[in-house]
């Protein structure tokens, strides 16, 4: 889960508390990951990390970006999923690759641009609100949308993700129960 809040210990030590998606069990959930990029592939000690934190893992190189309609493989995959569910409440985190580089493909062109990353989110946008629909048809959850990180396109020189940059630090989160 990506929520984390700060505790105070005595009077300068602050700790962090960090609620782990393992501690939905406790709560009878059964915690799915659908990755996209290659930190969920298992394909490298790093690539276990994030999967090691669900009960079940799923990542096929179709799910990953440079693959062009890797989103509707990840929603696809995750519908088949959500119906051989065992009746217990599903906590299902889908890692969206299609935004991240290479997206050019989906302007026609080799470039990554901030273009081709907002054509890469729209025809993620599609697929996502197929999965959403799908899923409330027969009952109800609780959806929290949100980004890990954004992209500099050029923003005071800047290019890229692993920067300190509004562009990149400030990211998009909506929430509702539908």
């Amino acid at each position: 889960m990506t929520l984390v809040w700060w505790r105070a210990r005595r009077r300068r030590a602050w700790v962090w508390v960090l609620p782990r998606v393992a501690g939905l069990a406790q709560h009878g959930y059964r915690s799915i990951c659908v990755g996209g990029v290659t930190y969920f592939s298992r394909e490298t000690p790093l690539g276990s990390v994030l999967p090691d934190l669900f009960d079940e893992d799923h990542w096929r190189p179709e799910f990953c970006s440079p693959e062009p309609d890797s989103t509707r493989h990840q929603v696809d995959h995750a519908l088949e999923i959500a119906e051989s569910h065992d009746g217990r409440p599903v906590y299902l985190f889908v890692n969206v690759s299609a935004t991240h580089v290479p997206h050019g493909h989906y302007l026609g062109d080799s470039r990554d641009t901030a273009a081709s990353q907002q054509a890469a989110l729209a025809y993620a946008d599609a697929h996502l609100a197929r999965l959403i629909t799908t899923l409330t048809a027969k009952k109800r959850w609780l959806i929290i949308l949100c980004a890990d990180h954004g992209d500099a396109y050029g923003e005071d020189g800047y290019h890229g993700r692993g920067i300190a940059h509004p562009v990149v630090m400030n990211v998009p989160f909506a929430a509702m129960v539908r």
